[in-house]
């Protein structure tokens, strides 16, 4: 039994979540007509009934050298339910002389799907100007997106200018994607925070951005290792409806690494190996309604190395072993 120290214990606390009440604008939070698929609201109908969430795999957990179409066969032969890819992976497919909406349709006959694609680089921009520069990028992937099959794309800072981030900016631009993806690729679109991105590093700052563009159909991307090093709350879901979430994005944290600013992906563990109040936080997501992927998402270059059938094998059963505790 681990021992939390004091701010995981803050993270995790449920008396705080019960107590804590926050204010979202009156418009509906929902997402884009025909983007999520059916699901029952009270029975599980994942992992043959264990889950009550679709178990989706970041393609970045595994090496980069495997290439986008080993790891989408691995992803199904382990027995996940949807991939969630990045945009050079299929950029380089395409280099490669490969047909996206062929690999879409391979995904597809495997008995996944894509939830989402990570995604819209540089489109939360720090000036009108910048953005609209980088229109034909955003487009291109915007397509790429669409044509692989994708009901989503995460929308993203710049990271190289980071210093000049501005939120009432960042909520125009994301306004305009919004509308580039639902009106002109039919997809859903979603704002991403980091805890090492000043302006865009908690929850709060996140639907901020999302609210602030005033559309209907805005949404946010929680990932839980960003939440508790960037200071955010499980009752950071209270009063927030579950379609306002396009992805939840999971791993677990070692003990001994306290909430910081910097970026430190490397060192996310599988879940259960860390310390993060993993079932807390699902159960609150599932009290909201929240009913789309859980997806896992792991950069430490320790599981990568390891033999990749053996590794998805492990990490699936452990995820769904979380999930199910709060199924």
């Amino acid at each position: 039994m681990y021992i939390l120290p004091h701010s995981i214990d803050g993270f995790m606390n449920r008396r705080s979540f019960l107590q804590s009440s926050l204010a979202l604008s009156s418009f509906s939070l929902l997402a884009p007509d025909g983007i999520a698929l059916a699901k029952s609201k009270s029975k599980n109908t994942w992992q043959n009934g264990r889950s009550f969430w679709p178990i989706c795999l970041d393609t970045a957990t595994l090496d980069k050298k495997l290439g986008i179409e080993k790891k989408v066969e691995l992803a199904a032969e382990a027995g996940f339910d949807c991939i969630e890819p990045w945009d050079h992976e299929l950029a380089d497919f395409e280099k490669k002389g490969g047909s996206l909406s062929e690999l879409g349709k391979h995904i597809t006959d495997l008995g996944l799907y894509v939830p989402s694609v990570i995604g819209l680089w540089n489109a939360l921009d720090v000036s009108k100007e910048a953005f609209n520069k980088r229109i034909d990028e955003h487009r291109n992937r915007l397509r790429m997106v669409t044509e692989i099959g994708s009901q989503n794309v995460q929308v993203i800072p710049n990271f190289k200018k980071k210093k000049l981030f501005d939120s009432e900016v960042a909520s125009w631009c994301y306004g305009q994607v919004l509308d580039m993806a639902n009106n002109d690729y039919g997809i859903g679109a979603g704002v991403v925070f980091l805890n090492f991105f000043p302006g865009l590093s908690t929850i709060e700052e996140a639907k901020k951005v999302a609210l602030g563009s005033k559309r209907k159909n805005a949404q946010i991307i929680p990932d839980i290792y960003h939440m508790y090093l960037g200071g955010s709350k499980i009752s950071d879901f209270k009063n927030m409806a579950g379609d306002f979430i396009t992805i939840f994005q999971f791993s677990d944290c070692p003990l001994g690494i306290e909430p910081h600013n910097r970026m430190d992906d490397a060192k996310r563990v599988l879940p259960g190996d860390g310390v993060l109040p993993l079932v807390d936080t699902l159960n609150n997501l599932r009290e909201i309604n929240y009913t789309g992927p859980v997806s896992l998402e792991l950069y430490n270059p320790e599981l990568r190395a390891r033999e990749p059938r053996g590794f998805l094998e492990e990490a699936l059963e452990k995820t769904v072993s979380v999930c199910a505790k709060a199924s």
